[in-house]
């Protein structure tokens, strides 16, 4: 028997229905799930020489409701929905060029607009700042003194031009007669109490000179002043050390205006009477740097200078001083001519000395302690 009737046949069933579709599974019906129909399935195929790709497909099954045949044909395939944003609804989009137009134009609308701010702050700020300095100068206006009075203020000058020649006692006179008029007017008492003294009226000095510290003007130049008139009670014969309480004084004034030099060479004349050559010497030095020095330097220069001759022998002055040079070399000149005796040279510089220096100057030079030990010399008395 042939083996192939041996093998059973089987019998080959007609296909089933799908559970699913309701149909047979080689036809593809309408299906109950609906799906969208922008629904694509992407298949991915090889292309040689150019890497991977992906092809769209429609749908392996077809929406509830399908198309008519007059919409879609069958052969039809559906376009893949263009996602660019010109294409959207509702939307129109601008060109590229347009957008960097329109940020160019946001861009300089935003920087004018942070000017303007800081244009509005830098206003407030400067109208502030106005406002300010006109409400300060208000104030300072209100703080001014009260002006002197075109008569009084006459009166002063003519008082300290009076001083300013030579004549103390006339300035005195003028200046007394203001006080009484009118006790307000700032340094009237320190300026009568410094022409009192150089007229020889201590008593009236010193009544100024305490009611000057009392009222805190000139504080400084007043203390000095004092120790001014001690030194001249001391000639007198006044009650205890009056050199102790002239340096305290001197001292105490230096502290009270570091600035103000005439302590410093009071200070040091003083010293220097007392032999103190080398502390003398640093407070000319401090009066040095503190001095106007259209006045101040030949003053501390021509005592500097006294100081070094002072303590020279006969023998070493110098013969070559040219007394028309300066002020140092002139009253120098003067000292070595006393030193040596020789009387008509030093009375012929003396008197150039006293008509080419001003009056407060010459004073105080022809007092220093080198040239005043010879005021008891009659021939030169005229001179001191």
């Amino acid at each position: 028997m042939d083996s192939r009737e041996k093998i059973a046949k089987h019998k080959i069933l007609p296909p089933q229905k799908s559970k699913v579709f309701g149909t047979n599974a080689n036809k593809s019906e309408e299906s109950s799930i609906w799906v969208p129909s922008s629904f694509e399935i992407k298949k991915r195929e090889s292309e040689s020489g150019h890497g991977h790709s992906y092809k769209s497909h429609k749908a392996s099954f077809t929406p509830r409701n399908p198309p008519t045949e007059d919409s879609v044909q069958p052969s039809e395939t559906i376009e893949e929905p263009n996602h660019s944003r010109a294409n959207l609804p509702g939307r129109n989009f601008l060109p590229e060029k347009t957008h960097k137009k329109e940020r160019l134009a946001f861009t300089l609308l935003a920087v004018a607009g942070v000017l303007v701010v800081i244009g509005v702050a830098s206003w407030v700020s400067y109208q502030q700042g106005v406002t300010y300095t006109i409400n300060r100068l208000a104030e300072l206006q209100k703080a001014l003194p009260t002006p002197i009075p075109a008569e009084l203020e006459k009166n002063i000058n003519s008082a300290l031009k009076s001083y300013a020649h030579g004549n103390a006692t006339e300035a005195t006179s003028e200046l007394e007669a203001l006080y009484k008029r009118n006790q307000t007017i700032p340094s009237t008492s320190f300026l009568l109490a410094l022409t009192a003294l150089q007229s020889g009226n201590l008593k009236l000095a010193q009544q100024m000179v305490d009611e000057s510290l009392s009222k805190a003007e000139k504080v400084s130049d007043s203390l000095a002043l004092k120790a001014a008139i001690e030194m001249e009670l001391a000639g007198r014969g006044g009650m205890g050390d009056p050199k102790v309480r002239a340096e305290s004084l001197l001292r105490s004034a230096m502290a009270a205006d570091i600035s103000n030099p005439r302590p410093y060479i009071e200070l040091g004349s003083l010293l220097r009477f007392q032999g103190r050559n080398d502390e003398a010497r640093k407070l000319f030095e401090g009066a040095k740097v503190r001095l106007n020095p259209v006045e101040g330097h030949p003053l501390v220069n021509t005592s500097l200078a006294l100081l070094d001759l002072q303590q020279m022998s006969n023998s070493k002055l110098p013969s070559d001083l040219n007394p028309d040079k300066d002020t140092v070399s002139l009253i120098s000149a003067a000292y070595v001519a006393m030193r040596k005796n020789d009387i008509p040279a030093l009375k012929a510089l003396l008197a150039k000395a006293r008509d080419r220096l001003s009056t407060p100057l010459y004073e105080y030079l022809i007092n220093d302690p080198a040239l005043k030990v010879f005021t008891k010399n009659p021939e030169l008395s005229k001179y001191f």
